[in-house]
């Protein structure tokens, strides 16, 4: 990365921003959240710092992916196998990306039983808000949420329908409609969605696969329906579904001390999966009790792209089942209090195959279903008055593999002044093991522990010159880690880490145009090796900035993500590196807008993922363009 290509940058944005101070007299609108507490709740009600991506913003900033679209947002960092469709896994705080708890519609993903979530599968166009909190949250929802969590939210949207398609550099085209109506009383929700690219090589091997390009093709669809039946009482139903395939490479270069030789293999993985949702609501004025049912089916193929996906060596199939009875009671303006219970059942179906890596045969992975019952029973109390709050959580999970796991959280707010609060929070967190980490083929070890770790915050935050700011301090104490051990060759329960860090935020108003900044340093440590943890930079920083002028929009997010180790040992350097993304929305019309995107403006070479052992690289994707046009019915 060149200095001049970051001062280019800067000196391009800055150029939007206009001396003279914002006018805006438009009052503040309320922003309402529900992943804070598992209930709706103001957004400055949240004692932990919270990041909203409405659809608005998604739209604007003309996110292609999920993808795209988190790595916009506040520490957080995205390792990702090359472009498009690859497998991408999200970083928060410099924590692993199995700490971090994802959500759709506040439900866990059932892909997270086998490893982290794969977040390139989730397709955008079925979004209509994101919500994200940093720091430990396991007293309110259980496993994985250590360093933060992720809600993708898929309900509701503004009334009308949207016809959108586009095209644009490597064979990229997509076409989607979008329809919220008003039928029978409730709301009717439906979207479709298509795009295919044809892609790059995102490994390539000098030699090997020289031309090779790896491509993505998804389709999804989603159907909801949501109605008040009485004034108090409310119904939700809705599917979703989704079908990806993307090419991947597994290419390596001979080694003459072993007698391999080279290797050239594209591979693929096809992946289907269905999701259902029930839900019924009951809201007085100091009462609100909801139940949900949630059911989930994914199959997932991974074989040479000469085959078909029936004909794959390696397979899973998951099922998910989940229920929950949330309650919340508010006893008077100061004082409320929550309970719930959540009963989840995972699923690693006996059908699931793995390839045998000398024959490429395909094998049982287990010779019946693997399954598991989790029941969690949580508490919560909150008190606020005067700009004072205080916050009180917790959770006792009870799971058929690693037996109960007990979490709390006690965290408060104190007014300092008008527009300022000191707000600070400990507790503690946990990652149960996945089935792979427990009974994968030939590394199996079900004697492993759950991850555990204490969890502290403290930050300034408030208002000053017409800006909004924050500086906080965070540290996470891991104990119990899960690491590979070459030594057994299997996950272990072998390590400590210890991660502490500073975070900067501002968000402001210059004119027409509207900032958003925030820095992270972090200093992470195997307390074990003393080594740096892997893939877990001391800086990250992101500045993302919106301009209206006229029918005119105009967005840019620039983000840093500084060196780091792409291996346990330390022994490769991965340099930092400088993205700037730039997009324009035009309104031709009240309802026809043309949109642009210009992805990697600088075109970059980066990289996210280190390749220690094929001879290869992950290369991010260089500079590309995308436009489209919107109708809105």
């Amino acid at each position: 990365m060149k200095l001049s290509k970051i001062c280019l940058a800067c000196t391009s944005v800055l150029a939007l921003a206009p001396a003279w101070a914002n006018t805006s007299n438009d009052p503040a609108v309320e922003t309402i959240v529900v992943t804070g507490d598992r209930f709706a709740q103001n957004a400055d009600s949240v004692l932990a710092p919270i990041t909203i991506l409405d659809r608005t913003a998604l739209d604007q900033i003309q996110a292609q992916s999920l993808t795209d679209a988190l790595r916009t947002l506040p520490n957080v960092d995205i390792n990702q196998y090359g472009g498009r469709g690859q497998n991408a896994s999200v970083s928060v705080r410099g924590a692993t990306s199995t700490q971090t708890l994802v959500l759709v519609d506040g439900v866990r993903l059932a892909r997270s039983v086998i490893g982290s979530v794969d977040i390139n599968a989730i397709p955008l166009a079925q979004i209509e808000r994101i919500e994200f909190i940093r720091g430990a949250r396991a007293a309110l929802y259980g496993s994985e949420a250590i360093s933060g969590v992720i809600n993708i939210i898929t309900r509701g949207g503004e009334s009308g329908t949207v016809v959108k398609a586009g095209a644009g550099s490597l064979g990229h085209v997509e076409a989607s409609v979008r329809s919220v109506l008003d039928v029978a009383g409730g709301q009717l929700k439906a979207v479709a969605a298509w795009e295919e690219q044809d892609g790059y090589n995102v490994h390539p091997v000098p030699g090997v696969n020289d031309g090779d390009k790896h491509g993505f093709a998804g389709k999804s669809a989603l159907l909801a329906y949501d109605r008040n039946l009485t004034e108090q009482f409310s119904v939700y139903g809705g599917v979703r579904w989704n079908q990806n395939t993307s090419q991947y490479d597994n290419s390596s270069v001979g080694n003459p001390d072993w007698g391999t030789a080279d290797t050239h293999e594209r591979k693929e993985n096809w992946q289907e999966s269905f999701d259902y949702q029930l839900q019924a609501q009951y809201q007085s004025e100091r009462w609100l009790s909801q139940v949900q049912a949630q059911t989930s089916n994914t199959r997932s193929y991974d074989y040479v792209d000469t085959l078909s996906h029936k004909d794959a060596p390696a397979y899973s199939h998951l099922r998910q089942h989940n229920l929950a009875w949330l309650n919340q009671l508010q006893f008077n303006d100061s004082v409320s209090f929550g309970a719930g219970v959540d009963w989840r059942r995972e699923e690693l179906r006996g059908d699931s195959t793995q390839e045998d890596w000398m024959t490429g045969q395909g094998s049982p992975f287990a010779p019946e279903t693997l399954s598991r019952d989790n029941t969690g029973v949580f508490a919560l109390s909150r008190f606020e008055q005067g700009g004072h709050q205080l916050e009180a959580s917790l959770r006792s999970d009870d799971n058929q593999q690693f037996g109960r796991h007990n979490t709390w959280q006690v965290g408060g707010a104190l007014a300092l002044a008008p527009q300022w609060r000191l707000v600070a929070s400990v507790g503690t967190a946990f990652r149960a093991p996945t089935f792979f980490d427990l009974y994968y083929p030939g590394s199996q070890n079900p004697e492993l522990k759950p991850e555990s770790s204490d969890n502290y915050e403290l930050a300034l935050e408030g208002k000053a010159l017409g800006a909004e700011l924050r500086l906080g301090w965070f540290r996470q104490d891991a104990t119990d880690l899960l690491q590979w051990d070459n030594s057994t060759y299997r996950m272990e329960n072998i390590g400590e880490a210890l991660i502490d860090g500073i975070e900067l935020e501002a968000q402001f108003e210059t004119g027409w145009v509207a900032h958003q900044l925030s820095y992270g340093w972090r200093d992470s440590e195997d307390k074990i090796s003393g080594n740096q943890l892997t893939a877990s930079a001391r800086h990250n920083a992101k500045w993302n900035l919106s301009a209206d002028i006229d029918s005119l929009n105009l967005t840019a997010n620039l983000v840093y993500r500084g060196s780091r180790y792409g291996d346990a040992a330390n022994t490769v350097e991965l340099d930092s590196y400088f993205l700037v993304n730039l997009a324009a929305s035009y309104s031709v019309t009240e309802s026809l807008i043309l949109r642009a995107r210009l992805e990697n403006a600088l075109d970059e070479d980066y990289l996210t993922i280190a390749d220690t052992f094929s001879g290869g690289s992950y290369p991010g994707q260089g500079r590309t363009g995308f436009a489209a046009v919107e109708y809105r019915f």
